[in-house]
């Protein structure tokens, strides 16, 4: 009898033990797949400055398609509460935010500023759901007629 009351005690030890760890590794593990994302979101915005020019009236704009990935709280990744990017004042990078269901707040820069659906708006681009978010972004002109990259949920 007693090796089964020690038995279960060991049991419950090693699970309150494990526990903490289980969840810091599901912080990490959401945080490396929408630090990627950002990434991809930074050289997409990045390579449309860089190569891209302003398309004529009635062309196209230049654009790229990123794969957003926001992870569904489970046991080995934790939900992404809240994700917006946010163009900066001066115009000259973007600032990325976004907190996971366990209160962590991280913040991170793209090189370019992003603005959502309307060039000439200035307005954040916030992402919610979980799962995989395609984004468009193009290279329009802002109301100064300089080049910014919008983005738009495909």
């Amino acid at each position: 009898m007693i090796r089964y009351v020690v038995a279960i005690v060991l049991t419950v030890a090693i699970v309150v033990l494990a526990v903490p760890a289980i969840e810091r590794g599901a912080s990490m593990n959401t945080q490396r797949q929408v630090d990627t994302s950002i990434a991809a979101i930074d050289d997409a915005a990045t390579s449309l400055s860089d190569s891209g020019e302003l398309s004529p009236d009635g062309h196209p704009d230049s654009r790229r398609v990123v794969d957003v990935t926001l992870p569904r709280g489970s046991l080995t990744t934790a939900s992404v509460d809240h994700f917006e990017i946010t163009p900066r004042a001066n115009g000259s990078y973007s600032a990325v935010s976004y907190v996971l269901e366990d209160g962590t707040t991280r913040k991170s820069v793209i090189g370019e500023p992003i603005v959502w659906n309307d060039p000439a708006a200035n307005e954040s681009v916030e992402l919610g759901g979980t799962g995989g978010i395609r984004l468009a972004l193009t290279l329009q002109a802002d109301k100064n007629g300089d080049p910014v990259v919008v983005a738009s949920r495909v």
